[in-house]
């Protein structure tokens, strides 16, 4: 099923997915690589705790800006939305439990440490895949026909905000990393012309760069 409806389009949120389903999913690897190396816990750490801020961010944004709208205009069903909730809740867990033993790992490089944090998300995984899929095929054709697109738009503007300034083209280069050429540009519309400028010239190679450090 297509996550665009025929009113607002809400494909950048498949975009947005792509990059957790893919960071999440290699987090752990990531992990166990730094083992005992502290220079390179230092760039894996760093790298992690921006992306457990970006799925924060992302699910606070949900659950203030999106979840409460459906309960109120649609008859969706209920267990469906409890899911959601109880999903939120089990990720948000691990995020805490994963940030809280995060700075202590990025210093040392503690082996037991880090395969601990490799553990959590591997044991979260399932959960937070599933959860994903499901808000693609059953919420977001509801979200595209039931929102305005200054509601969904104010989504987008509550996660752009919470990224630091020196961070977003970095960022863009992640949400863009698996887009096909149509997906780049119709995303690219929403972003403002000088930052798609500053990504052109200098945002694409920080983000190709730092991943090559990063990934190996």
């Amino acid at each position: 099923m297509t996550a665009s409806g025929p009113g607002v389009d809400t494909h950048e949120m498949v975009l947005i997915h792509r990059v957790i389903r893919r960071e999440f999913g290699r987090l752990p690897r990531l992990f166990r690589s730094a083992a005992d190396d502290r220079a390179r816990s230092k760039v894996v750490g760093a790298h992690a705790r921006e992306m457990l801020d970006f799925l924060h961010t992302h699910h606070t944004g949900e659950d203030e800006l999106l979840f409460p709208l459906l309960r109120k205009r649609t008859t969706l069903d209920p267990d469906l939305m409890d899911r959601m909730d109880a999903q939120h809740a089990q990720v948000d867990d691990t995020v805490a439990a994963l940030n809280a033993e995060l700075p202590a790992w990025t210093a040392t490089a503690d082996a037991a440490i880090g395969e601990k944090m490799a553990a959590r998300i591997e044991a979260t995984l399932p959960t937070l895949i599933d959860h994903l899929a499901e808000e693609e095929e059953k919420l977001l054709p509801v979200v595209s026909a039931t929102l305005t697109q200054s509601e969904w738009d104010a989504l987008g503007k509550h996660g752009m905000s919470a990224i630091p300034l020196t961070r977003r083209l970095v960022i863009l280069g992640h949400i863009t990393e698996e887009a096909d050429d149509a997906e780049r540009q119709q995303f690219m519309q929403v972003v403002p012309a000088p930052a798609r400028l500053a990504y052109r010239l200098i945002g694409h190679r920080q983000f190709t760069r730092e991943a090559a450090a990063l990934r190996g």
